[in-house]
Parts: C-alpha cells; structure tokens; sequence
C-alpha cells in the first residue's frame, strides 16, 4: 500500500505550480505588489513537455496535445479561465525541453475552499471538456498560499480532502476518520506525485472507492459524482463503522503501478448549539445566542410542531424553543408562562401571571397539547395550556400538591411531594409518573379533568427511606432519582437513579399503591465506564429518553458531562448495555463537534425528536440547549 495523506484543513491554497515531469518547476510564488495575500493569490500551472520519452522516465507523455485552456472555479462560482500556449499572457516555456508554466492571479478568501479545475481542447475555456477535477484546500490569511498542480506525472501519494468547510470530520488516517452521524460528507482523492504536486487533467489516474465492512444496518455507503471523477460522497443512515478503499490507476503503464489505501471511518454524534450564549445567562427571548436562560433543566419535544418545550429553572419561567433549520444558533425562544427570577413563586394564571419556583421536568402530552411541570421547590405538579404559542399565552393550573412539602399520596393539594423531578408522560393510558427525588420514590398521578387540584397520586416504588436495592413497592429503595422516561413497547418505565449513579427498571405493575417492580439495568458504583450491567459507571445520571426508532435510551450524565446510550437488553438485572456518544468523559466545557470532540457542562435532561432523529439537550451549565444528531 502507497502512502495515503488525509488534511481537512492544510496551509497550501490557490498557487497551481507544477513539476511533475518537467524542468523548470516553480516553486510557491512571492507576493506581487497590489496583492493582498488575505484575499487573493496566484494560480501557477504546469504542462509537461508533449513529446515521447524514454522508458521509466518520470515524464510520460499522456498530455493530451488538444487540451488548450484550464479553468479554475472556487466553491462552484465563475470560473477563471487560462489558456495554456506557449504565447498566451501568464504562460512561458524555459527551454526547449522544458515544461509550460502559466501563472493567473484570483482572488479567494481566507478559509477553506473547493477548487474545480476543468481542461479544454480550445481557448478560453470552450470547446469539449476534457477533464474535472475538484481539489479542496484552506486559504490562510497573510502567507503566500501556494498548491502545486501538474497535468501530469507519477503517482506516488493519494489526498483525500473533506470538501466544503470539513464540518462533520475529525482524526487521520492512522487513527481512522470520525464523520457526523447522517450527513452526507462529501470528499475529494486526488494523485499526487513524487514531489508532491497534484495529477490533473486528461492524464489524471482513475479512481475508485468502496466501503467495504460496513457495519449492520449502519448504511455506509458511497457515491460517485457523474460530473467530477475524484469527488465521493459518503453516507450513513445511522451510527456505525466501515472502511473507505481507494484506489488510483494509472492511465498508461509508464505512470507506474495503481495506488491503494484504506481508512478507517466512524459515524458518531454531530452535536450543535440551537440555542443560548455560552457562559452567559439571563432571561431573554430570541433567536440563536440573543436568547438566554438561567439553569434550564427540562425539556419536551411536541410531535404535533416539532417544537420544544423547557423549564428555565433559576428564571421560574416555562419557554418554547423552535428548534429553527437544523444549523447552529438557528432556534428562537419565546417565554409562554412565568416572568422571570423576581416573579418566582406559585401562582396559576396565564402568561406572566403565572408563577413557579424552580420548575425541573416537563412532559408532553400529545392527546390533549398540554405540558405538565414538576416546580420543585412548590412541590407541585403544574400543567400549562400552550395556548398560541405566542409570548405569554400559557396557561398555568396546579393539578396535584402545592398545598405542602412532605409526602402522602391523596388528590389535588392533599397529595405531597419532596423535590418533584423527572416526570413521563404514558399515552396509553394518560397518565403520569413522577420522580420524587428528595422522597426517593416513583409516584403514578391520574391527571383527572384538567382543573386545578384534580390529579390523583399513588407511589408505585420505593420509600422516604433511600438506599439501593431492587423490590416491590417500599421493599424497593432509590437514592435521589432524578429523571423517568416510559417506553411503550412494554409499558415499563427507566429510572436514572442519580445518588446510586445507576439506571433502573420499573414495571408499574396494576397501577395500584406499591404495585411496581425495580429492577437495576446498568451501574453499581459511580465513575466513568462503559460496559454491561454493574461494570458501567455513570457519575450523576439525569436526564434519560426514549429512542422509538431503535428501543435505546439516552441518558445524561451531569458530572462526566457526557451523554450515553444505553441499549437495555432482556429486562433482567445488569443486562443494560451502555456506551458514550458524545463527549469526553471528565472534559466539562462549550465546543460544538462530532463524538468526543464535544463538550458539554453539566448536561441535564434530554428529549428524542424522531422525525429528526435527533437529541436536543439542556445543557444547565452553558446556560444552552444543543441538538445531538443521531
């Protein structure tokens, strides 16, 4: 196997000097008075000599003698053409062996760019096209920005380059590449020679690429384009592993033996900010990072709008996030009910009537368009009427406790809650379980009518005495659970058991008191390791969600600020399998990417968006709500 170079952003751009084969190659060209090496550059093109040479010589003559012209296009705009005779402006010839270099100034921006070079067999530009060839490179500000380019020579070396930006790609080739989830990435491989100059032109080897060990239902797959032969692009329809071969053959036995190389490649996690300013809060509607919150934790997806729903806790306010285009910074926030930290306190009204105190989980309820909230320091379960959608439209009851903290199953006020967390919606029978992180406890609520005190509340699991033991009913103990997701495939419920650094199972059995059964699926001991069963080790598990595409779940993990998936296996104890997506275990801080490139502080609840296949995540600590793309 040859050598193989990956660059998803090098320092060489826009100077096309050429050696291959010739004498008189040039060399990066020195800046020119009146150009800016900001904005502008030169291209230098070499031809080799058209006349035959001698057997294994480093100079074959497979230069088409019809190819007149070249033009140069950056990121698919106006091209540039160049003629390339000896007598055209910008082209000369040193000697009468020696090859014809041509030298044309553009102009291109700082950053990085998708060069296209097409040859011609007239001037200007015209006539039949003879090749394509696209070549991805970064402008640097203030250097000289230099790639040498030669329409022939030997291969020695294949480039392969992400085209555009490089967003979505990360690694090497001796590491393997990482690429963003489900996008489509498209790359350019192109041969170079001895001395480094990219082959183009007529005389360019052919290429191939394959995927080859793809894993199950991952998709990974590859694509020609029909206009430019060196230009793949590579897909995934989810999460997976494969390898991209690729192999370059030259045209005519002279240029030497094909190329080959293989590459690794990962599809992970994309993860973008949709939402907020990093390190900064507040309480602001907006778009992108106009918007700010103050420690939002909750957050519910409506599958009738595609919008989101979040508590901004330390803001007592409930708002709605349109999630926007997908790009980074493109949701727009709008505060429905409460009015911000000096409005703090319960109250049902509409809009800025409307009082929490440090509202936590929110669930959607898709037959009826509510949300209901746990108001953790009310200790009261609140539903919110949406209303318009427009600012200050919601309509805020309390359905169950809010009378006193403490605990005791009852109706309405009578019923009471200790720091009501996590909350599940159950769309088959309509009805809602609940966390009850400072009673250690799982409790179901009827909701009743929808009027003001009408909800119903049984406890399912657990006692006010906290521990770590799997039961029925009191016989079962959590330690501070925080978040509850409901899986309807089987009706039972998962627990991330945030003081036991565990996830557990609950089947709720006849709804009745104490009727349900908890059994631990992952973690024993907190820390930081993927696994099965016990040997996983979560930090403080939060927030987890249910991926209907696939039956896994995801689950923040505050502390490690990571966030997992967790596929749970037959439903016995420690069957779970858990794995991390997205983040670097430990490495807490703001930086949008794939995979472990990412970062995230103190990630707190999470909703699945299936039409999207996507996660969308509080993160409490950037004051931000991010969308992992599966």
């Amino acid at each position: 196997m040859k050598r193989l170079i990956f660059t998803a952003s090098v320092a060489l751009s826009l100077a096309l000097v050429g050696c291959g084969g010739g004498a008189g190659g040039a060399a990066a060209l020195p800046g020119a008075g009146g150009v800016h090496p900001t904005t502008d550059a030169r291209v230098v093109i070499t031809v080799p000599q058209r006349t035959g040479t001698a057997a294994g010589s480093r100079a074959p003559a497979y230069v088409s003698p019809s190819t007149q012209s070249l033009t140069v296009a950056i990121d698919g705009g106006a091209p540039t053409a160049q003629n390339l005779t000896p007598t055209s402006p910008n082209c000369s010839v040193g000697g009468p062996l020696s090859a014809l270099t041509c030298t044309v100034p553009i102009a291109a921006t700082a950053g990085s760019h998708t060069f296209t070079l097409s040859t011609y067999d007239a001037l200007g530009g015209a006539g039949n096209k003879l090749s394509t060839n696209t070549v991805a490179q970064t402008i640097v500000a203030n250097q000289t920005n230099s790639i040498n380019v030669t329409l022939a020579g030997v291969p020695a070396s294949l480039l392969v380059s992400p085209l555009g930006s490089g967003v979505g790609v990360s690694g090497s080739i001796t590491s393997g590449l990482q690429l963003a989830g489900t996008l489509s990435v498209p790359f350019s491989v192109t041969t170079l020679d001895a001395d480094g100059n990219f082959i183009i032109g007529p005389g360019a080897p052919t290429l191939a690429a394959s995927i080859t060990g793809a894993s199950s239902g991952s998709g990974i797959a590859i694509a020609p384009n029909a206009s430019n032969p060196n230009e793949f692009t590579v897909s995934a329809q989810t999460l997976g592993t494969g390898t991209l071969a690729v192999t370059a053959t030259p045209i005519v036995a002279a240029a030497g033996a094909p190329l080959s190389a293989n590459v690794p490649l990962t599809f992970v996690s994309l993860t973008t900010t949709v939402a907020g300013a990093a390190f900064s809060s507040g309480f602001v509607d907006g778009t992108g990072t106009t918007a700010l919150f103050s420690g939002d934790s909750g957050i519910a997806y409506d599958s009738a709008t595609g919008d989101l729903y979040v508590t901004d806790t330390s803001n007592c306010a409930f708002r709605s996030v349109s999630p926007g285009n997908g790009n980074a910074n493109s949701g727009t926030v709008v505060t429905l009910a409460g009015s911000g930290p000096a409005g703090c306190g319960l109250a049902d009204g509409t809009g800025t009537a409307a009082r929490f105190n440090n509202p936590v989980g929110d669930a959607y309820d898709a037959a009826n368009g509510y949300v209901y909230v746990t108001d953790l320091t009310n200790c009261a379960i609140r539903q919110v009427a949406l209303g318009s959608g427009v600012a200050g439209s919601g309509t805020v009851v309390t359905v169950a406790g809010g009378g006193a903290c403490g605990f005791a199953d009852g109706t309405g006020p009578a019923a009471k809650f200790l720091n009501p967390a996590g909350i599940a919606y159950d769309p088959t029978n309509a009805d809602l379980y609940v966390t009850d992180n400072a009673n250690c406890t799982v409790r179901q609520i009827f909701p009743g009518n929808g009027t003001a005190g009408s909800a119903a509340v049984v406890t399912l699991a657990g006692s006010t005495t906290c521990g770590f033991t799997d039961g029925t009913g009191p016989a079962a103990q959590f330690k501070n659970p925080a978040s509850i997701a409901y899986d309807p495939v089987n009706g039972d419920l998962y627990v991330t058991d945030n003081g036991n650094c565990a996830v557990r199972q609950v089947t709720p059995g006849n709804g009745v008191v104490n009727s349900g059964t908890v059994t631990t699926l992952a973690g024993s001991t907190c820390g930081i390791a993927p696994g099965t069963g016990a040997s996983v080790k979560f930090g403080e598990a939060s927030g987890i969600a249910y991926d209907s595409a696939n039956g896994d779940f995801y689950i923040t993990d505050y502390t490690n600020c990571v966030i997992w998936q967790m596929t749970p296996g037959n439903g016995t104890a420690d069957s779970a399998t858990a794995t991390i997506v997205a983040g670097a275990g430990g490495a807490c801080g703001w930086n949008d990417g794939i995979g472990a490139a990412v970062m995230f502080d103190r990630p707190d609840f999470l909703a699945y968006d299936p039409t999207n296949n996507a996660l969308y995540i509080t993160d409490a600590g950037n004051q931000l709500v991010r969308e992992l793309q599966l």
